[in-house]
């Protein structure tokens, strides 16, 4: 079997950057402003775009193509991840636009949603089982959403926990190029957590989800664990949020990345990869280190994790493992 790497990932912030304390709602309700810009929250700046999401994504797959070595030409699957596409036909123009650009001329391209902000990570793993099983060898996974698509223009988001911005990120899983390999993948839903409850009711059923996406997770390493992940690379929540549900399953403290919530806000679906690019950029020229990382995208009511391995794998020429 053929290990997947994930590699070069990439992203492009929406073009405009504002503070986070102009926004009309918090201006028109201190109480939120104050709980989401405290220094536990640490929400700063947001961005937004009045470009369309494709264009986002075309400069985050320039980024990774370039960094990744592979052509665009040898790009077998184009995995987009996203709420924000036309409602209509104009999608497939979009894409195709997308893909013309980029100089990618013989993948196919589908699209995979429904699970908000898991659904980047949802789409990651289904193309390391591509790449797995042999079906494609190169396969770019493409995020991005625009707030007055996917979020129907709202930027308060996640019940009050986060502030969305407009972005974009891409990545490359790859049979071939140095990346990190890719050591299993797991998600959970529950359609419960659509329903409106008593507030510890829900804060229950979300502890009781995060504990099932990552005790699944655990198991796909034949009961290895997770005791070794160095970092898990999350959706941007409030902090006192990721704390409450990845501290409950030993996930949180200095193993929680929040470096980027302040900078870049909530970019829905793209958000661990962001920080993954982040943090291989400030790791470049340091020593591969050991253990493992996890990219944590959380919806509404789904939630998503892959686990990678943290030392980055070279380049293979031959096929095999």
């Amino acid at each position: 079997m053929i290990t997947a790497r994930l590699c070069a990932p990439a992203y492009e912030l929406g073009e405009f950057a504002e503070p986070v304390t102009e926004l009309p709602e918090l201006l028109a309700d201190p109480r939120a402003a104050a709980e989401l810009t405290a220094p536990g929250a640490g929400f700063h700046t947001y961005h937004w775009s009045d470009a369309p999401v494709t264009e986002l994504m075309a400069h985050a797959v320039r980024g990774t193509l370039a960094e990744s070595g592979v052509p665009a030409s040898e790009i077998d699957m184009v995995l987009l991840a996203t709420d924000s596409l036309p409602g209509d036909r104009s999608a497939h123009r979009d894409v195709a636009e997308l893909l013309e650009e980029t100089g990618i001329s013989r993948a196919t391209a589908v699209t995979t949603g429904l699970m908000d902000c898991a659904t980047a990570m949802v789409a990651v793993g289904t193309a390391a089982s591509y790449v797995r099983d042999g079906t494609a060898r190169q396969v770019l996974v493409v995020t991005g959403d625009l707030a007055a698509r996917a979020t129907g223009g709202a930027r308060i988001v996640a019940g009050g926990a986060a502030i969305a911005s407009d972005a974009a990120a891409s990545v490359l899983v790859s049979a071939t190029a140095s990346g990190l390999p890719v050591l299993g993948m797991a998600h959970h839903s529950d359609a419960g957590l659509h329903q409106a409850g008593a507030p510890q009711q829900q804060l229950l059923a979300r502890v009781a989800a995060h504990r099932e996406l990552f005790g699944r997770l655990a198991a796909r390493r034949d009961g290895g664990g997770l005791d070794d992940v160095r970092t898990v690379l999350p959706s941007n929540f409030a902090g006192d949020v990721l704390e409450l549900y990845l501290g409950d399953v030993r996930l949180g403290g200095d193993r929680l990345s929040r470096a980027n919530v302040g900078r870049v806000a909530h970019c829905l679906g793209s958000d661990p990869l962001i920080n993954l690019a982040d943090r291989l950029a400030e790791r470049k020229h340091a020593e591969p280190e050991d253990g493992t990382l996890v990219l944590f995208g959380a919806g509404v009511s789904h939630l998503a994790a892959v686990l990678l391995g943290a030392a980055p794998l070279p380049v293979r020429t031959e096929p095999g493992p």
